[in-house]
């Protein structure tokens, strides 16, 4: 038999002891709960489908609209094995979703004079400034702008980093920019948690760390129920992940040519800037239902919290920055989260053209009747999301624990719930007033 036969035949083995089980596994009943005003029913309705015709198995999905919840709903498995059914306190880790709140932190130490955008970090990190970053900006580093996409040497495990914390900081002093900072940018996948959780650190008065920090200044007082670092006694609510294995991912990349694009390059492209990107750490996702793993605060992908949590703070966003009187940011310092940095193409990403600010990515809204209007937050592997609608003042929380390939507002379950959520605003503007 020829290499190619053995090839063909081990792929052919390998979808068969992974897919045929699941054909004869008993099926669980179809579950929806939650809430969801009357006006909002075709997006109750849609993601009720896709919970009935399978593409949907577990995940929650909240709106909140002038600070007030239009949709609140849940639907399928937290562990289906062990039947447990998603309920509306039910977390998962959002991945890079976790950035953007992350930005909503350093924008509340803005307000409070902790940070100032302009400055350089290594005003308040002075080791910064090794190998040519002494002229990186806050603004830039979390834009994406600072060329420190790689660590010049992979990682095993995220305790490194948790464990030796002044060991870990004296390496990203060492890391030299990939290009000129300031004059492109590039997704810096996993290296922003560990650049900006060390700055943060740095600048805080009282040097405490993101998860502290983010729990302190906006957890606690706001009433968020997210973590950048989940207390171990928490983690009997985190829904169990379910991951695409490596012949799963293999066939799920060939259904767009982006997902092929960054699978290729970070497996048969190991020079490329792609692959320094992703390759920063071998992580394993299963270790993600460790509750030891979840407990490690690290702002780039280990954010954990509810869909109802992620579209709470955004509410705050969606606003102004104020509810009621509550004010989460200053308007000054809204305008700025809210203002872009850079459009173009993304030097990690090169399929994508990318619109990047403080921390927040931006998205044009793709439905005729919101033409030239743009969503602001931060999309997470796996299908997340959590973002604003500063026009329309709404803002979205959607949360799953069946992992895809997706990771750029791109998910077609999420897609389905958002397209049915414009088409109900404009009906439920109307009978506001």
């Amino acid at each position: 038999m020829g290499l190619i036969q053995w090839g063909v035949t081990l792929v052919l083995f390998t979808l068969a002891f992974t897919y045929l089980p699941r054909l004869f596994a008993p099926k669980q009943n179809p579950f929806v709960e939650g809430y969801f005003h009357p006006k909002f029913r075709k997006v109750a309705d849609t993601l009720r489908a896709n919970i009935e015709n399978g593409k949907e198995k577990g995940a929650a999905f909240t709106v909140y609209h002038r600070g007030e919840v239009v949709v609140d709903m849940w639907a399928g498995y937290a562990d289906e094995e062990a039947g447990r059914q998603w309920s509306g306190d039910t977390m998962f880790v959002v991945f890079s979703t976790t950035k953007g709140i992350a930005a909503l932190t350093a924008a509340r130490m803005v307000d409070k004079g902790w940070l100032d955008y302009k400055k350089p970090v290594a005003h308040y990190w002075p080791g910064f400034a090794q190998n040519g970053k002494g002229e990186i900006t806050v603004e830039q580093l979390l834009g994406h702008q600072g060329g420190l996409v790689a660590l010049g040497g992979n990682m095993t495990s995220l305790r490194e980093y948790r464990d030796n914390q002044e060991e870990f900081t004296r390496r990203l002093e060492k890391v030299t920019p990939l290009w000129e900072p300031g004059t492109a940018h590039g997704y810096h996948a996993i290296t922003y948690g560990f650049f900006v959780d060390t700055l943060v650190r740095m600048a805080d008065p009282k040097h405490r760390n993101i998860t502290q920090i983010f729990r302190e200044e906006i957890a606690e007082p706001f009433g968020i129920d997210f973590h950048i670092g989940l207390p171990k006694s928490l983690s009997h609510r985190v829904a169990r992940g379910h991951f695409l294995s490596d012949m799963g991912t293999v066939i799920a990349s060939l259904a767009s040519w982006r997902s092929f694009h960054l699978f290729g390059s970070t497996l048969f492209l190991p020079e490329s800037i792609t692959a320094k990107a992703m390759n920063v750490i071998d992580l394993k996702f299963n270790k993600l239902n460790d509750p030891e793993e979840m407990s490690i605060g690290q702002s780039a992908l280990l954010g954990i919290g509810t869909a109802r949590s992620i579209a709470k703070l955004y509410s705050y966003m969606a606003m102004g920055g104020s509810i009621k009187g509550k004010q989460l940011i200053k308007p000054e310092t809204w305008k700025l989260v809210t203002s872009s940095l850079r459009t173009g193409q993304d030097l990690v990403l090169p399929t994508l053209i990318a619109e990047w600010g403080r921390g927040v990515a931006f998205r044009e809204l793709p439905y005729p009747k919101y033409k030239g209007q743009k969503l602001i937050g931060h999309p997470g592997y796996g299908g997340q999301v959590g973002h604003f609608d500063p026009v329309n003042q709404l803002s979205v929380g959607y949360i799953t624990n069946y992992a895809s390939l997706y990771g750029l507002w791109d998910d077609p379950r999420y897609l389905d719930l958002e397209a049915a959520l414009y088409d109900c605003l404009e009906d439920y503007v109307r009978g506001e007033k």
